[in-house]
This record gives structure tokens, sequence and C-alpha cells, in this order.
């Protein structure tokens, strides 16, 4: 049990210290801002869902084209968080 234990205890001070050199990383820095993953905690509306629904010119306005075209840059994101779960960055 107390091998189980350390063994634990020893993964999470792993994953703790690559937790961490991943979110002082600047290229995930930049990537998180690429793919907009920084806006999560911006209220989409002030006034709440109701006013968004109400805000029907938003919805009118939006260009599924020019979004999809766009992406949302994950692809990189995703690299850099598997190249840290692996220890091949720093």
């Amino acid at each position: 049990m107390w091998a189980s234990a350390a063994g634990c205890m020893r993964n999470y001070l792993i994953l703790k210290e690559r937790a961490a050199a991943f979110r002082d990383d600047p290229e995930v820095q930049q990537a998180l801002r690429d793919s907009r993953l920084d806006q999560l905690a911006q209220a989409t509306a002030a006034d709440g869902l109701q006013a968004l629904l109400a805000d029907r010119a938003a919805f009118e306005d939006f260009d599924a084209d020019a979004a999809a075209a766009r992406g949302m840059a994950f692809e990189r994101l995703d690299q850099l968080a598997m190249d840290h779960l692996l220890g091949a960055r720093g």
C-alpha cells in the first residue's frame, strides 16, 4: 500500500511540474490566445441569456463560412499539451 501511495504522489508531482511548465510556456500562451480560450471567462451578454437571444441582429450578421475558415486553432495547443505531458518540452 505504501509503495502505491508513494508512486501516486510521485506521479502527481511530475504532472504538477509539467502543468506549471505548460502554463508558463510562451508558445502555449500564444496558442491559448489564437484559440480564443482566454475569452471563455468573459460574459457572452452583460444582461444574460435573454438579452443575447433578443439580439437577433447578432445571429443574422454571423458569418458561418468566415468562422469555419478561421478555425479554432486547437491543433497547435493540443500538440503543445502532448509535448509537455510526454516531457518533450521544458
